[in-house]
């Protein structure tokens, strides 16, 4: 074969791929294939169960998916969508209930990002760091490492810190990933295919009485029985505490909600109304106390907002509310069955386990006795009087404050502040047909902060809950702003 057929066969190669060969491309294939290739090794050495194997099959049937795929950036903005409320986990490393591990969420999010970059849709001339969220983070992350000063567990400390990095990265991935309308419609149809596959599955659960998660681990709760009295809360596919589904549902509800209410249709392939009565029958069977009243609370905020920034929203309320109704009045014996509880117990518990957090804040008011190790010390802040259930306090705020300090805490409310902010002014950044769904995002961070006052809210689900929203929150108005960019231009 001569010189110039070689070279001219080599063009036409090239030609088939799209494109010039280019450095990144060929790295990051072969950091794929060794990558599978070791992790086929060890998946047939140290076999365990027929699960791993069967994930090294289905990751390989994906891997060879992924390749033969056309738009592969435009997948993974959808999976990305799709997969948050599937909870699955490779664990790395695991001491005591701290866990790192690679999520499915967490290597989707990845793949987009790698993907993104490759295929020049994540460039630098249109990447945002969003300062105004991004650096009060990073306080928030320099305060976390302050904490380490006083920590009894460094292993501990540095889990629960990665897991905070984590959710950072993952907010500015989905922020630059939602560039424009087209990206925007992508992930929302991811997102709320997943929800509605989540709501059929958690009535599944609840009829059959134990909760499964994507793996195939099942944990039995029993069915709610009206008769005797018992409440059977699900957990969804979480694999986390049942509030963490009821917060999800609550805030999807209000999205759909905020979708309805615009003047502008986008197609997401699900029909609000009957998204929002799912969504609210999933609430009420969860029968969790706090998302409930979060869920109020933020239709409270919707109710409020709405007549200043789109007014003409408030002329489709009708239906929205009686669809809610009928959706709550469905499940209104699981509801009144759990309004029956004894509240007053439960509340004393939590205040209970409030002292102990005190107690750790007093003897560290500063930076904390570190990040990440509530559970391992306070047996040693119990007050000497102390009797009754001994768990972690019920409460993000008072978590951080006990684990971080005032520095820790001042910190946790700034990045909550301008998460805020961002949200609210993005009612104005957002086309005006579009408002309602950005007061339903803002309605939903509401409901999410009043979640953080009565729950542990650790828990990296639950972190991807906020930060997803969080994302579409600033993302959406960029994407579909009030001023289409040609004629800012």
């Amino acid at each position: 074969m001569t010189t110039e057929s070689a070279q001219g066969r080599f063009a036409a190669v090239k030609r088939g791929l799209g494109g010039p060969i280019r450095p990144f491309h060929v790295t990051m294939t072969a950091i794929a294939a060794l990558a599978l290739l070791v992790g086929g090794a060890r998946a047939v050495l140290d076999l365990r169960s027929l699960k791993y194997i069967g994930a090294v099959i289905v990751m390989s049937l994906a891997g060879a998916v992924f390749l033969a795929l056309p738009k592969k950036f435009t997948f993974f903005l959808y999976a990305a969508g799709f997969t948050m409320p599937y909870f699955v986990e490779v664990i790395l490393s695991q001491r005591d209930k701290a866990v790192f591990a690679v999520t499915g969420t967490s290597l989707v999010i990845a793949v987009l990002a790698i993907v993104g970059a490759a295929t020049g849709v994540l460039g630098k001339s249109r990447t945002t760091l969003q300062a105004g969220i991004s650096v009060p983070v990073l306080i928030f992350l320099c305060a976390c490492l302050l904490s380490l000063v006083n920590t009894t567990d460094r292993t501990l400390s540095l889990v629960a810190l990665l897991q905070e990095v984590e959710m950072l990265l993952i907010f500015l991935v989905l922020v630059n990933a939602i560039q424009d309308e087209t990206h925007a419609i992508i992930f929302l149809r991811g997102l709320y295919l997943g929800f509605a596959i989540q709501c059929l599955v958690y009535v599944i659960q609840n009829i059959l009485g134990f909760s499964f998660d994507i793996l195939g681990n099942t944990k039995l709760t029993g069915a709610t029985d009206l008769e005797t009295g018992r409440i059977g809360s699900q957990r969804g596919t979480f694999a986390n505490a049942p509030a963490t589904a009821a917060l999800y549902f609550s805030v999807m509800t209000l999205s759909l909600t905020g979708l309805y209410l615009s003047r502008k249709k986008i197609s997401i392939r699900l029909m609000p109304l009957l998204g929002m009565m799912m969504g609210l029958a999933c609430l009420v069977l969860s029968a969790k106390r706090a998302p409930m009243a979060g869920f109020a609370l933020a239709l409270v905020v919707m109710m409020a907002l709405l007549p200043r920034h789109a007014p003409g929203a408030l002329r489709k309320l009708l239906p929205v509310l009686g669809s809610l109704s009928l959706a709550f009045l469905v499940c209104l014996p699981v509801f009144v069955l759990r309004a029956e509880a004894n509240h007053e117990a439960a509340l004393e518990e939590r205040v209970n386990l409030t002292r102990v957090a005190w107690n750790m804040y007093h003897a560290h008011p500063v930076v904390g006795v570190g990040v990440g190790t509530y559970d391992s010390v306070k047996r040693s802040y119990l007050p000497p009087d102390w009797s009754g259930w001994l768990y972690t306090v019920h409460s993000r705020y008072l978590l951080i404050l006990a684990e971080t300090g005032a520095v820790g805490f001042a910190a946790l409310v700034l990045v909550y502040l301008m998460v805020l902010r961002a949200a609210y002014l993005g009612i104005r950044g957002i086309a005006p047909d579009l408002r309602p769904l950005q007061v339903s995002l803002l309605a939903g961070l509401v409901a999410i902060y009043w979640e953080q006052a009565w729950d542990i809210f650790n828990s990296r689900q639950q972190g991807y809950l906020f930060w997803f929203l969080a994302a579409m929150a600033v993302a959406l108005p960029r994407a579909l702003p009030a001023i289409p960019a040609r004629e800012r231009a």
